[in-house]
């Protein structure tokens, strides 16, 4: 039986522990002071997690919620706008069939899921959440393969997807996967990376007008990327 349990049973304690594990990783966080900050007993920890190693996993799981239910909103629009991907069946039941029309359909799909993804990654509450991924980036556990498989997999496999419609469908899986790849770290530097972004721009904090900038160059990128594919250009 699983030692993780449903998020909604302490999702305070899981917040802190995020922070905590991504500042500090795991030999570094003490669950003492996860349960002080976090206002719970240690004996919480143990009986609903099982210890450190537990709780990181579930703070793993934790991410992966919230960063599923964060983008939800953009796929679910995405898909009034495509439809399924999965079964090349769109919202009236008619088959996507690579037509002109397709493409320009896939396009602004893409153009929806990543303007959605970059509100989400500009987010503040996701800045805990983006220093324990990049811990596992760097030296990826167990609790790497469920972020990945509870969330990143799922926007992955559909900007791949759409990439192959959008170019009209020439291009290998492979091809619009890697390509699906440099999107999505184009969007996630401005997390990620942020001391970088905001030392190389000048910027000292990231408003409104910050936003729309990076919402356009992404936008633009992701543009230019469909009309060399588009155009048959060697992939």
């Amino acid at each position: 039986m699983s030692l993780i349990p449903p998020l909604s049973t302490d999702s305070r304690l899981l917040d802190v522990a995020v922070d905590h594990f991504g500042r500090l990783g795991l030999d570094g966080a003490s669950t003492r002071s996860i349960a002080r900050d976090a206002g719970t007993p240690m004996s919480s920890i143990t009986y609903h997690f099982g210890g450190k190693q537990g709780l990181y996993l579930a703070a793993a799981d934790h991410i992966a919620a919230h960063m599923r239910a964060q983008i939800a909103p953009t796929l679910e629009h995405a898909e009034r706008l495509y439809g399924d991907q999965n079964d090349g069946t769109q919202n009236d039941g008619t088959q996507h069939d690579g037509t002109q029309n397709d493409g320009i359909a896939a396009r602004a799909t893409l153009h929806a899921i990543i303007a959605g993804m970059v509100a989400v990654m500009l987010q503040d509450q996701t800045a805990a959440m983006a220093q324990f991924i990049v811990r596992e980036q760097a030296d990826p556990t167990e609790a790497f393969d469920r972020i990945y498989a509870g969330c990143m997999a799922m926007m992955l496999d559909r900007i791949t997807v759409l990439l192959q419609q959008a170019s009209g469908a020439w291009i290998t899986l492979p091809q619009a996967k890697m390509r699906a790849i440099t999107l999505l770290g184009q969007v996630m530097v401005f997390r990620i990376a942020r001391a970088t972004v905001m030392t190389g721009m000048g910027w000292t904090h990231i408003g409104s007008d910050e936003a729309a900038v990076i919402t356009r160059t992404i936008a633009a990128n992701l543009d230019a990327i469909i009309d060399h594919l588009q155009a048959g250009a060697p992939a």
